[in-house]
């Protein structure tokens, strides 16, 4: 999972494909929902998240449920954060390289 630094990196490439975090929801235990504004959608599982460094204070379900969207991040505050990227690519199996380079098409006469 990518913490603060680089989801700033990531940021940059979500603003210009577009693509922004719509909605983020706690479900229950350590699972979220979220979806995205280009209707990807599904639910997340971050029980190995919070067994791991900065997120251990996420261990406490409360504070878990307190999880916020920006747009491009999942956060409970701003030194936790994981950025969509990370999220967008479990819930659709896509690469990064398939989520950050967009399809070009050229015009044809």
């Amino acid at each position: 999972m990518c913490i603060y630094t680089f989801t700033r990196i990531c940021m940059f490439f979500f603003v210009n494909l577009g693509m922004k975090v719509q909605e983020v929801k706690y479900v229950s235990d350590y699972i979220i929902s979220i979806k995205f504004d280009d209707g990807v959608y599904g639910t997340i599982e971050l029980n190995d998240l919070v067994q791991k460094g900065i997120f251990k204070v996420l261990q406490d379900k409360n504070e878990f449920a307190k999880v916020y969207t920006n747009g491009y991040s999942i956060a409970w505050s701003n030194e936790l954060e994981i950025d969509a990227t990370t999220i967008y690519a479990e819930l659709t199996g896509k690469n990064f390289g398939e989520i950050l380079s967009p399809k070009l098409s050229h015009a044809t006469n």
